[in-house]
């Protein structure tokens, strides 16, 4: 072939010309395509070999070598011990806002924050001029009417008696010389010598002569009878009026002093000095942390099993300090369905502060069925289910169990396992299904509920 005919009009080859649109859609499907087919039988080749090596590992050739595996024999349990740990809080026994009992002004504030009182400790108080005044008034009054009643009590004195009695003797003389006027002025008026409008006159004047003299008799009449019963016993109920009255200025003064109810520490303080306040607004918070309680939530299956009375060790901060239950919680919480047990502690000097963590460990007895376990002869099977080898006619054989409870290095479970079977203890990895063993059995420690 001539050099002009192997190349085209432009002077390119033809072996050189590229592909069209058309020649590229018509390869790439074929490229796919090969490519699929190398890829599945790589996938074929790699299932094959592990299929092998799967079968190669389960499969345990008739002159393979005993291998010696440790066994304990299983004992059935009709119930379980179960421990569990439960974490509460330290409470103060105590806690009180104190506030005055009266309005008024703030004058000391004598305590601060975290200091230590003692019950009756004077914390503050309030201005008390105004009432010290109004007590210096009612005392007053209490002394006048104390005077009273000594003077109602002794009654008229002796002196005042004669001259009631001499102003009696006066006035009888006056009727007397006023009855012989009258009898003298009886005789003219009849020898018509006076008037009879005369004659009357004297005549009134000796009615009102006797008349007086008997009002001045039973005056003294009464002075020498004394004061009469119910004005004392009126003058003693004004006195016995005006000492409640001192008597609740008393409390008043009181009042004005905040005390504390109890020995504790200062918490909080609200107010200063210099503030006007009103009745029932808080000034200090005190709590007791001397007698400090542990509140510990239990479920209420759990609290059921703590008596009161009951001594338990509790955990503060990874030390032990022993406690007394004091008292349970009549209901449940409902937000986190648990019953609160309150226990004393016993503190023996250790210091301790509410709001510090405490644990509880409470033993609960467990009506279950099954088997203690070593965890190490444990191996996972399937459907959430856990497995155990056993040896039967020294080959390994399995069981299948379902796990109740951890407690340590032992397990509680129940499942498939029958008294007697000889499970594997440990090493569960170094065997397999169908493996020749000889066993050597051992002992699982003896568990106490």
């Amino acid at each position: 072939m001539s050099e002009a005919t192997t190349k085209n009009a432009g002077g390119a080859s033809f072996f050189a010309k590229k592909l069209t649109s058309r020649q590229k859609m018509t390869s790439r499907p074929l490229r796919l395509l090969v490519g699929a087919v190398v890829v599945a039988a790589i996938v074929i080749g790699v299932f094959r070999s592990s299929s092998s090596t799967a079968t190669a590992l389960t499969e345990v050739p008739a002159e393979a070598e005993v291998l010696p595996v440790t066994t304990i024999i299983a004992q059935r349990e009709d119930s379980y011990a179960r421990s569990r740990t439960y974490t509460g809080v330290l409470r103060e026994a105590r806690r009180s806002q104190l506030s005055f009992q009266r309005s008024g002004e703030l004058l000391e504030l004598l305590v601060d924050e975290g200091d230590a009182v003692a019950a009756g400790q004077t914390l503050g108080r309030l201005d008390a001029r105004h009432i010290r005044a109004r007590r210096a008034q009612i005392e007053a009054q209490v002394a006048e009417a104390k005077a009273v009643l000594e003077e109602l009590v002794a009654g008229p004195r002796k002196e005042t008696i004669a001259a009631k009695r001499a102003e009696l003797r006066a006035q009888q003389s006056q009727r007397q010389v006023l009855t012989s006027q009258l009898a003298r002025r009886e005789r003219l008026l009849q020898a018509t010598a006076v008037s009879r409008e005369e004659y009357e006159t004297y005549q009134f004047d000796l009615q009102a002569a006797a008349a007086r003299e008997d009002v001045i008799q039973r005056q003294l009449d009464e002075m020498l009878a004394g004061t009469r019963v119910e004005k004392i016993e009126a003058q003693r109920a004004r006195l016995a009026q005006l000492d409640a009255q001192l008597t609740d200025i008393a409390h008043d003064l009181q009042d004005t002093q905040l005390v504390a109810p109890f020995s504790g520490r200062v918490a909080q303080r609200f107010v200063d000095e210099g503030n006007v306040i009103s009745a029932g607004t808080p000034v200090v918070e005190v709590i007791d942390d001397t007698n400090v309680e542990a509140w510990i939530g239990l479920p209420p299956r759990a609290a059921g099993s703590v008596k009161v009375g009951d001594q338990y060790d509790l955990t503060i901060d990874g030390q032990p300090i022993t406690a007394v239950v004091q008292s349970l919680a009549p209901d449940v919480q409902q937000s986190s369905r648990t019953r609160n047990v309150i226990l004393c502690l016993q503190s023996d000097g250790q210091h301790v502060l509410p709001g510090q963590v405490v644990r509880l460990a409470v033993t609960e007895e467990v009506s279950e069925p099954g088997y203690w376990v070593p965890t190490t002869a444990l191996t996972r099977g399937t459907r959430g289910l856990w497995s155990l080898y056993v040896v039967e006619d020294d080959v390994i054989a399995r069981r299948d169990v379902e796990l109740l409870d951890t407690v340590g290095t032992d397990s509680f479970v129940r499942g498939t396992v029958q008294p007697g079977d000889a499970i594997v203890a440990s090493g569960t990895h170094r065997v397999v299904l169908g493996q020749r063993v000889t066993t050597q059995v051992a002992t699982l420690a003896q568990r106490t509920n």
